[in-house]
């Protein structure tokens, strides 16, 4: 019998509006789709000539010819040796550094700092979030994960390592270090910084004569090929390169049960947090300020999760001798217009909730504030989420729990304490988990394990305890859909999906004693090298994967074919193919073996890419395995069943 599948379909966030490159999150629509799909004849006459089997093998050899690049060390004690500042031969100070065609709108001058401080540092009091300022550029992508970093010293520091500075041994060269597709990479530069009129034209810091931001975003611009190539992005993108983690997207739209219990885990865990707000209505322009003082499409981190006390008026019992039930959400509503009626004339008179030590306004709002709060959170708990926008300036949020929100009146001075709260005009507030639920559209956490995929939070608000802290089996493999060749496109095309990759592995049941008999396994799907080649006009394209089990009696070694395929329904797949670089997925599946089917959406769309596969731990004796495939000039697998070489990676970064 035919096995009944769901036809695919890809997923676009931005139906209905017009690709701009300079958006956070960059997805195109339906007009715009057959951009997605690979020209047979584009840029073939350039050295980057699609994927192709003679493109990687071209690559390969040139890459064998090339002499190693020399360590950071090794650079600086020549510089030093030479009397002469560092001059990188690699990313040249001049307009083809900062846009792909060379054309600037500015004349741009390229300066080190002490030509522009006399006392410039590296850090001023180390590296805060409170440090980034966002530049001309469009990578706020890039600078909310960078925010959310430095909450995390042991990772910062592998990235932006301690041994540099303007005082000792000081040549001009500095270096940092990238994760990319498995492997951390060191990236070194010279110092040299575009600047107009004397001042940084990019990511800078706060304090004029800190360097490390502006350092950092030139050093990732080198890696991607150019500052224009970091020009609009997804805060996945910069979170798995600044981690090696793995990302979990969450559409808000249609959200997972005991979400804010998975956040809270996720945020105790030390994992990186981003989220973002798709606009629904095509009137709304890409980084619009909204009434509420959020931005569209704009990439925010979230750099605290919490549950706080409140001091709240005695609860409302049933309220049935006040209001009917039904009528909560009303008086709630009404209560809150009240009292920010009165905060705003007590603004307009210039008093306001920071002035509650020398004003009467805490006692006027308290009493209101408190049963309007009462309503509103009738266990005495708030859920409460601190945000940071990379902007770094007073456009913040305005409605509850803002800066100069009354809900403030309510909370007990200790618990303001923990929370270190500030108002301060740099870019970070707070509001509650109902609001963050209404107003934002997607949410994106990134962890360097993936335990936070759990759908389960039985901490109950303590510590995580040891046996949950385990460590993950971890394989990579390399690949690429190459055209007529490997690039079949998604199950919908079953005439051409068997020349797809085919990567099997086998589960088994980690822990004899549990109560449901499945096995977790955490699949993540990743483009390669598109980012470096946006120059050249390449751009991702809709990606996804499908899983079968394997029936009793068939053999893991061999490759499925489209009969297979045609008769057979999948177990598990992504929900959408998305065109970003990177798709995850956890499943719970029972024990066996089976096969994993990476594609792109449409046959003949090429690229490289990166599937990581995650099982749990120790007791899984065997390794997940590649079957029925061989590597075509070391990389790109053939048709013909063969037992391919696997290269095991155990990521540990500290």
């Amino acid at each position: 019998m035919l096995g009944q599948e769901v036809v695919e379909e890809p997923f676009e966030w931005r139906k209905e509006h017009e690709h701009d490159d300079r958006h956070c999150r960059c997805y195109k629509d339906d007009h715009h789709k057959e951009e997605n799909i690979e020209a047979p004849c584009l840029l073939k006459d350039t050295y980057y000539s699609r994927v192709t089997n003679e493109y990687t093998y071209q690559r390969q050899v040139k890459a064998a010819s090339r002499p190693v690049k020399k360590p950071f060390r090794i650079l600086r004690q020549e510089a030093l040796a030479s009397g002469k500042l560092y001059s990188d031969p690699e990313f040249l100070p001049n307009n083809f550094s900062i846009n792909f065609n060379g054309v600037t709108r500015r004349s741009y001058e390229w300066k080190r700092p002490l030509e522009l401080f006399q006392n410039p540092q590296f850090f001023i009091d180390g590296a805060t979030r409170f440090d980034i300022q966002q530049g001309e550029l469009g990578d706020c992508w890039l600078l909310a994960a960078v925010a959310n970093l430095t909450q995390h010293p042991h990772l910062f520091h592998v990235v932006v390592p301690r041994d540099q500075g303007f005082t000792h041994q000081y040549a001009g060269i500095f270096h940092f270090k990238f994760w990319q597709y498995g492997r951390w990479q060191e990236v070194v530069i010279d110092d040299l910084l575009p600047t107009y009129h004397g001042h940084l034209v990019f990511m800078h810091s706060r304090n004029k004569n800190e360097f490390w931001c502006a350092l950092l975003e030139k050093a990732y611009a080198k890696l991607y090929g150019g500052y224009e190539a970091l020009r609009g992005g997804n805060i996945n993108e910069s979170m798995v390169d600044l981690t090696g983690g793995v990302v979990e997207l969450i559409d808000l739209r249609s959200p997972p049960r005991n979400l804010f219990a998975r956040l809270l885990k996720a945020s105790r865990r030390g994992a990186l947090i981003g989220c973002a707000i798709e606009p629904d209505h095509p009137g709304i322009r890409p980084e619009s300020i909204l009434s509420n003082g959020l931005i569209v499409r704009h990439a925010y981190s979230i750099t605290r999760i919490t549950v706080i006390s409140l001091a709240t008026a005695p609860r409302l019992k049933e309220e049935k001798s006040i209001t009917p039930l039904m009528h909560r959400p009303r008086l709630h509503g009404a209560l809150r217009s009240m009292i920010k009626h009165l905060g705003s004339v007590a603004s307009a008179s210039g008093i306001t909730t920071r002035h509650k030590e020398s004003s009467h306004l805490p006692h006027i709002l308290a009493p209101l504030t408190n049963w309007n709060l009462s309503l509103a959170f009738p266990e005495g708990q708030a859920h409460l989420l601190r945000l940071h926008n990379p902007w770094g300036n007073e456009t913040e949020w305005t409605g509850s729990w803002s800066d100069k929100s009354p809900e403030w009146t309510a909370v007990p001075a200790s618990e303001r304490e923990k929370l270190g709260l500030t108002f301060n005009d740099d870019g970070e507030f707070w509001m509650s988990f109902q609001d963050f639920m209404k107003n934002f559209s997607v949410v994106e956490i990134c962890d360097v394990t993936p335990d936070f995929f759990s759908e389960d939070d039985n901490t109950n608000g303590n510590e995580v305890p040891e046996d949950i802290l385990r460590g993950w089996k971890s394989v990579m493999y390399e690949g690429a859909w190459v055209a007529n060749h490997t690039a079949g496109g998604c199950r919908n095309f079953i005439n051409t999906f068997a020349r797809n990759p085919q990567y099997t592995v086998e589960l088994k049941d980690p822990d004899e004693e549990d109560d449901d008999d499945l096995c977790t396994i955490i699949i993540s799907l990743m483009q390669k090298n598109v980012r470096q080649m946006k120059r050249y006009g390449k751009d991702y394209v809709p990606i996804g994967f499908t899983l079968y089990k394997l029936p009793p009696g068939r053999q893991p070694s061999t490759k499925l074919d489209t009969d297979f395929f045609r008769y057979n329904a999948s177990c598990a797949k992504v929900p959408f193919f998305l065109n970003t670089r990177e798709v995850t997925a956890r499943f719970r599946l029972s024990a066996g073996f089976y096969t994993i089917v990476p594609s792109t959406f449409e046959p003949e769309m090429t690229g490289e890419f990166l599937l990581r596969v995650f099982t749990e731990p120790s007791h899984v004796p065997n390794a997940p395995r590649l079957a029925g495939l061989r590597p075509s000039h070391g990389l790109f697998p053939s048709s013909h069943p063969s037992q391919v070489k696997q290269r095991r990676v155990f990521r540990v970064i500290f």
